[in-house]
């Protein structure tokens, strides 16, 4: 269904339910993935597996039915898998010499920023606000990449600093829509085309894209809600926060990609911000980062209405994984996963935020 304020708004209000739901994942990782797919009822699940950073081919796991039929050009919703990919892309332009990490956001948007209140909404139900040059001073670029900016994580109110940036995690959705600005800023191109010759091209990422387009019509899964009725968005502009429709054997090219480039992946466990110390976690450049057995690990999770998505892999060796699921029952399934291709006490399952 096209998003609406109302349709976006009670996303927002139903999320905290259902991340309760589905609290201390790692309860499920002892189980079959095949098996906890069908007790789920997650009516589609691809995933794909790298060893030693070499994708496999991609499995398909489909105990009902779905239409169109799962295969493995099958396009899913990969929700805040795309904040990775928006990194990537960030930290392309650092090794050009076109982005510096260390400078304030204010060097590239002199201007300020308009900050699109509401922006999975049409352009007719959006309203927009500026956050000033001053303010954008105060935020290091490298901030944003790693969720302490100091700004929410969606703000339907005029956008502003909740606290110094640097100084504490936060997660951060309006983070990485500034990040869009600065990238547009930088390369002189929209987003899209940005990380089209960037990433997608280079990566031949063929079945991706940033927003709705009708090519997807008959590659789009259908998502559905925790009840099993269909919900889903469709996001007609690119949003570096959530609007990445992929496979999973694309997705799993660009994390071969990241690991494969050792400058990036040394930049993207730099400047670490503390999450949860007992867990383990912490957040680099792009992905969230976990201590444990053969880790450290990068990680994501991805959570719309309608699918869950988690990426996962180790930064020693290059083994992982990326899971794409048509449910909001899908994320169990990534404990499940990680327990049978990377397996360790992962604590990012107990995470609180997952679900």
């Amino acid at each position: 269904m096209p998003v609406t304020r109302r349709t976006f708004l009670a996303a927002g209000a139903i999320a905290p339910l259902l991340s309760s739901c589905a609290s201390d994942l790692a309860t499920y990782r002892e189980e079959p993935f095949d098996q906890l797919a069908a007790r789920l009822r997650v009516c589609a699940a691809s995933y794909v597996a790298l060893k030693a950073d070499q994708p496999a081919p991609t499995v398909l796991v489909s105990p009902c039915s779905v239409q169109p039929p799962l295969d493995e050009t099958s396009v899913f919703q990969a929700a805040s898998l795309t904040k990775p990919l928006a990194a990537y892309v960030a930290l392309k332009l650092v090794a050009e010499g076109k982005l510096d990490l260390s400078a304030p956001v204010s060097h590239y948007l002199p201007e300020g920023y308009v900050h699109q209140a509401n922006p999975m909404a049409p352009p007719r139900l959006a309203h927009t606000d500026i956050l000033p040059a001053a303010s954008l001073a105060h935020i290091p670029v490298f901030t944003l990449l790693n969720h302490s900016s100091g700004l929410p994580n969606w703000s339907r109110e005029p956008l502003s600093l909740a606290f110094q940036p640097g100084t504490r995690w936060q997660y951060s959705g309006e983070g990485f829509m500034l990040l869009q600005a600065l990238i547009c800023a930088v390369t002189g191109l929209d987003f899209e085309r940005s990380v089209s010759r960037h990433a997608f091209v280079p990566l031949s990422m063929q079945h991706s894209r940033l927003r709705w387009t009708g090519d997807l019509q008959m590659q789009g899964v259908t998502g559905t809600s925790w009840l099993g009725n269909e919900s889903q968005l469709t996001y007609t502009q690119p949003l570096a926060a959530a609007s990445l429709y992929t496979t999973a054997a694309d997705y799993a090219r660009l994390m071969q990609a990241l690991f494969t480039d050792k400058a990036m992946l040394t930049r993207t466990l730099s400047l670490p911000i503390v999450v949860e110390t007992k867990l383990g976690l912490s957040w680099g450049l792009g992905w969230g980062i976990e201590t444990a057995a053969h880790g450290p690990y990068l990680w994501q999770w991805g959570n719309n209405p309608g699918f869950r998505a988690f990426a996962m892999m180790s930064a020693t060796t290059g083994d992982g994984f990326v899971l794409l699921t048509n449910s909001e029952r899908g994320m169990p399934l990534a404990a499940s996963l990680a327990q049978q291709l990377i397996p360790a006490e992962h604590g990012v399952f107990r995470f609180h935020m997952l679900g």
